[in-house]
């Protein structure tokens, strides 16, 4: 399996100003990472502090919810404050408010097959 690219739109937390990001799809990933930078560019303030897990194990991870376009369609989503280094991710939260899912093959997202509710 190859590794699927996007590029997202990362918004403000009103969803006026926006930049675009290319993110590594990460169906292992819950949340969208975006750098902190970024984010602080956008004013996205930190809204809390989560535990992740990680390979070094278990650390705190900033989180907020801003604007993102994906595929023609703007929503809100938690994000998580990527730090100087680590990739910018597509999370799964996000492919799923979008409705998307990853076909692996055409390295691209497609509408996914099936909701579940």
């Amino acid at each position: 399996m190859g590794t699927v690219k996007v590029t997202i739109g990362v918004g403000d937390p009103q969803g006026r100003l926006f930049e675009d990001l290319e993110v590594t799809v990460d169906t292992g990933s819950t949340y969208t990472a975006v750098p902190r930078g970024l984010l602080q560019r956008l004013g996205v303030p930190v809204q809390r502090s989560l535990p992740s897990e990680t390979a070094d194990g278990i650390v705190p991870v900033d989180v907020a919810h801003t604007t993102i376009k994906l595929e023609g369609l703007e929503f809100p989503t938690p994000v998580i404050f990527a730090e100087e280094g680590e990739p910018s991710l597509l999370g799964v939260v996000s492919l799923e408010q979008a409705a998307l899912a990853v076909d692996p093959v055409a390295g691209r997202l497609v509408p996914a097959n099936l909701l579940r509710f």
